[in-house]
């Protein structure tokens, strides 16, 4: 698996550097894009990966984005992309 840092990370909480260090390990550590789902579902129940950031599956790609603190909406673009 390929994976693109495409954006700058903010760093609004303490929080989600622990949560983004979480998901590049599992990101790194994944064979599959099932073994990625499997993972990031994992994540996503231990941690508040779903109130930091948007996140979803294409055919052939995982990607991550920033949400706004303000609002919850995700920023506009991509922090990182993982092609499978």
């Amino acid at each position: 698996m390929k994976t693109e840092i495409e954006n700058i990370i903010y760093n609004w909480t303490d929080e989600i550097p622990h949560i983004l260090i979480r998901v590049i390990n599992a990101i790194t550590l994944s064979d599959s894009k099932e073994e990625l789902r499997s993972a990031i579902n994992k994540i996503a129940e231990e941690t508040e990966l779903d109130k930091f950031f948007a996140y979803g599956y294409g055919a052939h790609h995982f990607w991550l984005k920033h949400r706004k603190l303000s609002n919850g909406e995700p920023k506009q673009y991509r922090l990182l992309k993982v092609e499978f």
